[in-house]
């Protein structure tokens, strides 16, 4: 069988104006490896689509440690005091799993 890293598949969600400030932070926090993709959709700040007025939102995604993931939980709550932005964190295994081991 395969070995797996266990692993927190971490997920912000941003006004896209914060992409390059969110990126920074995540990595300062330990998210060496991200996906980042525009989205759009509805939530508790209305609806967000791209067009002429509104670059949408951005979601970033990282595989990372739980200590890590709880650092970004921690960083999103604070920083969602003032900008539109919201996190989660779910339980994973990933492979090869050399690549999560420090």
């Amino acid at each position: 069988m395969t070995q797996r890293a266990h692993v927190k598949l971490v997920t912000v969600i941003a006004a896209s104006e914060l992409r390059e400030r969110l990126r920074q932070e995540l990595v300062q926090l330990g998210a060496s490896s991200y996906s980042v993709s525009r989205v759009e959709g509805r939530g508790e700040h209305g609806l967000r689509s791209r067009d002429a007025f509104d670059d949408g939102n951005i979601r970033f995604e990282a595989l990372v440690t739980k200590p890590v993931a709880e650092a970004i939980l921690d960083y999103a709550a604070k920083t969602s005091e003032s900008q539109p932005v919201i996190a989660f964190a779910q339980d994973g295994e990933a492979v090869p799993r050399k690549h999560f081991e420090k």
